[in-house]
Parts: structure tokens; C-alpha cells; sequence
């Protein structure tokens, strides 16, 4: 199977792991990003935050609930960031064009339902960006970590 990751980036797989579509498995997910990255436990809580909104997003809305797709995540680091990829197999959707940002300054009652989730990705990472491969959406996430 192909890596996630370029070849040659200067960036060294960490994690590449496959779970079904199903929300009850994100916990073994979560427990393998804290052990390939022990030494950033607040990355590591920011990342598990990240791929909880996205993946449980693709599950329920990209995929429908149905529990028989994979989804893809490869974790590599660098001396200067870590790259989160996500792959699923849904119908083309780049959340971070499509979901309006939310206005976090109005009133409960005068707010859109929904983008809270895509808004705390983008708090949360340096760098995030959505495409669509041909065979699936990829999207990734870049946080630049302290010298």
C-alpha cells in the first residue's frame, strides 16, 4: 500500500494505521498517536482533539454511518513539524472551503448550527488543507513544533 507521506521529505513515518468507520474505534486510534509521539503529550492531545472532529465528521456525514469503509491516518515528523494525513473513500468534500467559519463573538441563540468542529482544527494546527485524489479525500494537517 502506498504511503501518505512523500518520499524524500525529510519526514520519518511514525504511524500508519487503518481503522474501520466506526466512531467506537477512534480509542485505539488515540492511544497509538499518544505512543508514536510520547515526548508532545499536548500535540499529541491537540491531534487526538483533530482527528475525533474530522473522522466522526466523515463517518456520520461522508460515509452515511456505514461501518464497512476504512479510513486511513499516517502520522510523520520532521525536525521542524508533525504532518497528520487522513484518507477516506466519501464523495468529495474539502470541510475547510465548504463549512463558513463560525461567528464565535454572537450570541448562543444567534448562531449557525455546526463548524465548530472544522474552526477548533484550525485553531488547534498551523496548516490544514483538503483534496481529493481520485480515489478519496486526503486531508492534512501540519503542526510546526518548538526549536
Amino acid at each position: 500500500m502506498q504511503t501518505l507521506i512523500a518520499p524524500d521529505s525529510g519526514k520519518k513515518l511514525l504511524l500508519d494505521y487503518t481503522m474501520p468507520s466506526q466512531v467506537v474505534m477512534f480509542g485505539i486510534l488515540a492511544v497509538s498517536v499518544e505512543d508514536v509521539i510520547p515526548d508532545l503529550p499536548e500535540i499529541a492531545f491537540s491531534t487526538n482533539l483533530c482527528l475525533e472532529e474530522l473522522i466522526t465528521n466523515t463517518i456520520q456525514h461522508g460515509l452515511g454511518n456505514a461501518p464497512d469503509h476504512a479510513i486511513r491516518i499516517c502520522i510523520s515528523r520532521s525536525a521542524d513539524c508533525l504532518e497528520i494525513v487522513v484518507k477516506d473513500d466519501a464523495p468529495p468534500f474539502d470541510p475547510f472551503n465548504a463549512v463558513p467559519t463560525p461567528n464565535t463573538h454572537a450570541d448562543l441563540e444567534e448562531r449557525e448550527i455546526g463548524g465548530l468542529g472544522v474552526h477548533l482544527v484550525r485553531s488547534l494546527m498551523d496548516e490544514v488543507w483538503a483534496t481529493y485524489d481520485g480515489t478519496g479525500n486526503l486531508i492534512t494537517l501540519k503542526k510546526m513544533l518548538q526549536q
